[in-house]
């Protein structure tokens, strides 16, 4: 017996995949999102990392230059400042001596960075013979070597031939290069142990000699005593013997401190810019480019490890790195008036190497790290979601095997109970015919009758194990519906326990019912306003009514002869403020506000309950020493039904005992609402069968009496398989008052129907058409919704009922979509049928009113487009 498969399974199955797949590609895009985002991120980081720490070195560069430049000039200026008031008279020159000048020069020269320091006198060319004279014994007195300022042609002053590149003597103050000065300026004395620079007379090569000039001219036209330090001047871009590679020499103009504006001489110092470069950068430095450059030369060099390489003449930078030129002027401290004086500017760039240095393989690892991260956590997702699938499949497995266990036993023992209730029902009335043909005692009458009952009693019972299974089957695969409605519950208790007085009676026990109903007094203002103000619940009627029966019929299992059970219903008016009602696709109608909740206590003095079995009562299938306390049987899954009936309606379900043999108390509460309209709601069971209701009574009716007094007989099809079964129905069917004409399957039943239908568009007038047409599920060659469908397809407008013991919910579901109008299970009795074609009138009736009306079911016709 395999159960009907709906698209809704698979449709889910197809959505479950589709979110799995669309989760995994979430997953790995946001793992390449984060990938790429975070290399991107981190890349552009380390960019800005170099670029702040390119502006830091090159600040620190540019201002380090600038200082060492600046050591430099005033090292000179000391210089200067020395001569200036060793010698202060002007008489005193050319003929000097500066006794200790080696050392003090030395010292100068350290403290300011510088490699050389000397100076210069100016020599009038009759003066030479003697300055020469008085030099060479200065030279000797100082301890110079005896080489200092002789050459080929012996001790003097001396330039270089510019064509053979000897040194020759110079005495005249005459110049190649257009000087007009007239005077000699002698190399007297410098800081270096080579000596055979001394007595060169600066003034007769052009590089130097124009700044000679422009000093002399800068000290005529400033009087001011102070025009010394202000007419100093530094020489163009010019190469030294003493060390390869751009340079400028700076010269310091020496006044005698008693005759400031005689210039007598000057103190000059070497500016050698790879010596200036060497120390601006800490020695990690790698790719800082430097050009160091004046209005007319230009000169580059390249720090690696902190120490400047000369690269070579011009402004050799890369200009993709224009942006990032930082320069600094080395030499505007100077201040000077003297016009030759050059101006110095530093400017340093980056280079792809200095970035590099910032470059690492990081935003790599960790865009691929992020990648790996997320796609490990996607692996472990699958893994995750394999075991999970594979864990709920077994459990799926394991709930159709219930399911299919459910369906199988429900089918197979209510289609025999089936047979069984409906002899009975057929015994009990032969019975009665019997007794009143024969003069059979009242003793055996009643005896015979209670034999009847009792066993009608046991086979409902058995039907009632069977429907608690089917409502547990429904709440544990969420399939549990409740109909929600206005419920008037005060009728709905009374009825309900009304219907229990029989049982109290032959069990010997006391019941009594105590209702606090508020609706039973009405507040001044509602009677002048004409309205009636109820206090009742929302809910399902037939489902509050299983509950208060269920905690009844427990009550009296347990309950000894000689017991008592008190059912008392109250309200609360600030009960359950926070409760809401969980039920699912369902129409909520509109209500009045809260107005607190209903407290039902069903209180008996029966066996009791210990602490323990409190705690596990409202499980599955729990039973407390069943064969010693229940007198009735029961499937122990009553309570665990009524609390997920409760709860679905905002609820709570509580027991409380004292112990063993002290009594149980059940307390259920549930919400409660104000109405104020006039309504018909019956407290009854409800009268629209959305789902199959269990007709079970324990009092043996007579087939022939009808529940309503108005009387419609009818012409049924009855399709049953089970011979036994349908001859039952039948005989029933017939004693009521109706025609039937039988069918053993969906086949037959579909050949009939459209025999008859065929037959009544013949003979309309003469003919007496089927009108009802009560379906076995279960059935060989066509099952009953496929039958019912094909029927309704012929254009069938009857009375379609499922009469079935496969009753879970996909099956009534599924035969109410194949076209029955209702499904009742097995076992049905003569009054569950009369109820239900009270909600569905005879086609017969509607043909001879005139309200016949068009089909409701949609199929289309066979062999019709």
């Amino acid at each position: 017996m395999v159960p009907h498969k709906t698209n809704s399974a698979s449709g889910a199955s197809s959505r479950t995949r589709l979110l799995r797949l669309l989760l995994v590609s979430s997953l790995l895009t946001a793992a390449v999102v984060c990938a790429v985002l975070s290399y991107l991120r981190l890349s552009a980081t380390e960019k800005d990392v170099g670029t702040y720490a390119y502006e830091s070195i090159a600040t620190s560069a540019l201002q380090n230059a600038r200082a060492i430049t600046l050591r430099k000039v005033q090292g000179s200026q000391v210089m200067a400042t020395l001569l200036s008031h060793t010698l202060p008279d002007a008489d005193m020159w050319p003929m000097i001596d500066v006794p200790g000048y080696i050392p003090i020069a030395s010292a100068v020269a350290a403290i300011s960075e510088s490699t050389t320091q000397s100076f210069m006198v100016f020599v009038e060319p009759e003066q030479a013979e003697a300055f020469e004279q008085h030099t060479a014994q200065v030279y000797q007195t100082q301890g110079r070597p005896s080489q200092a300022g002789v050459q080929d042609f012996g001790f003097g002053i001396w330039k270089n031939d510019p064509e053979s590149g000897s040194r020759l003597h110079d005495v005249s103050g005459e110049t190649n290069w257009g000087g007009t000065a007239g005077i000699l300026a002698p190399l007297m004395m410098h800081n270096l142990p080579d000596a055979s620079s001394l007595l060169y007379n600066v003034y007769s090569e052009a590089n130097r000699g124009i700044h000679i000039d422009s000093m002399m001219e800068c000290i005529k036209n400033n009087p001011d005593p102070t025009v010394a330090t202000s007419c100093s001047t530094i020489t163009d871009m010019l190469e030294l013997k003493l060390r390869p590679g751009p340079a400028g020499l700076l010269f310091q103009p020496v006044v005698p401190a008693n005759n400031p504006n005689q210039f007598v001489g000057f103190a000059t110092t070497s500016i050698h810019w790879q010596e200036v470069l060497t120390a601006v950068v800490p020695d990690y430095v790698n790719g800082l480019v430097c050009v160091v450059s004046t209005d007319t030369a230009s000169y580059t060099y390249e720090i690696r490890d902190g120490y400047p390489e000369l690269v070579g003449p011009d402004d050799q930078h890369d200009t993709k790195y224009e942006a990032f030129a930082r320069s600094v002027v080395l030499t505007d401290f100077l201040e000077t008036s003297a016009s030759t004086s050059a101006t110095y500017t530093l400017t340093v760039y980056p280079t792809s190497e200095m970035f590099n240095t910032f470059t690492t393989s990081s935003p790599l690892f960790v865009s691929v790290g992020f990648f790996a991260v997320i796609c490990v956590c996607a692996a472990l997702f699958g893994v995750y979601d394999y075991l999970m699938r594979h864990e709920a499949h077994e459990r799926k497995l394991v709930l159709d095997m219930k399911r299919r266990f459910v369906r199988f036993i429900s089918h197979e023992i209510r289609t025999p109970l089936n047979t069984v209730c409906m002899g009975l029902d057929l015994l009990a009335s032969e019975l009665r015919n019997k007794m009143k043909k024969t003069d059979q005692s009242k003793d055996d009458e009643d005896f015979l009758q209670s034999v009847l009952v009792d066993v009608k009693d046991n086979a409902n019972v058995a039907v009632s194990i069977l429907s608690d299974l089917l409502d547990y089957d429904k709440l544990e695969t969420g399939t549990f519906r409740v109909e929600m409605k206005q419920v008037r519950i005060w009728d709905l208790i009374r009825k309900t326990v009304n219907q229990f007085n029989v049982q109290a009676v032959n069990r010997k026990v006391c019941l009594v019912l105590c209702l606090d109903d508020p609706s039973s007094t009405q507040n001044k203002e509602d009677l002048e306003a004409g309205v009636h103000r109820y206090f009742d619940m929302l809910g399902d009627d037939v489902k509050i009514s299983q509950i208060i029966r269920n905690l009844l019929s427990n009550a009296l299992k347990f309950t000894p002869k000689g017991g008592s059970i008190k059912v008392k219903a109250t309200q609360k008016k600030d009960g359950l403020r926070n409760a809401k009602i969980f039920a699912k696709n369902v129409a909520m109608p509109e209500t009045g506000p809260r107005s607190g909740s209903i407290q039902i206590s069903v209180m008996d003095s029966g066996v009791g309950l210990s602490s323990e079995q409190l705690d596990q009562l409202f499980n599955e299938g729990v039973q407390f020493d069943a064969n010693k306390l229940q007198h009735g049987g029961g499937s122990g899954l009553g309570l665990n039904i009524a609390k997920g009936i409760v709860e679905q309606h905002g609820g709570t379900i509580l027991a409380e005992s004292e112990g063993l043999g002290k009594g149980t108390t059940f307390t259920v509460e549930l919400p409660m609402f104000e109405f104020f309209s006039e309504i018909d709601v019956q407290g009854g069971p409800s009268d629209k069968m959305l789902e199959m209701t269990t007709c079970t009574t324990s009092s043996l009716t007579d087939p022939s009496d009808n529940a309503d007094g108005d009387f419609q007989p009818r012409h049924i099809l009855v399709v049953e398989d089970s011979d036994s079964s349908r001859k039952m129905l039948i005989r029933l069917l017939e004693r009521s008052g109706h025609s039937c004409i039988p069918a053993a399957n969906g086949q037959d039943a579909r050949e009939i129907v459209r025999s008859d239908m065929q037959d009544a568009q013949k003979s309309a007038d003469n003919h007496t058409p089927i009108d009802t047409i009560l379906m076995d599920f279960e059935m060989p060659l066509l099952r009953g919704p496929d039958a019912t469908k094909q029927i309704r397809q012929l254009g069938f407008i009857g009375t379609i009922l499922g009469v079935t013991g496969n009753v879970l919910s996909e099956d009534i579901d599924f035969f109410i979509e194949s076209g029955a109008d209702e499904v009742l299970p097995k076992p049905i009795s003569m009054k569950c049928l009369q109820e239900c074609w009270n909600r569905h009138p005879s086609t017969l009736a509607q043909r001879s009113m005139g309200l016949i009306r068009r089909n409701k079911w949609s199929f289309s016709r066979q062999g019709e487009d």
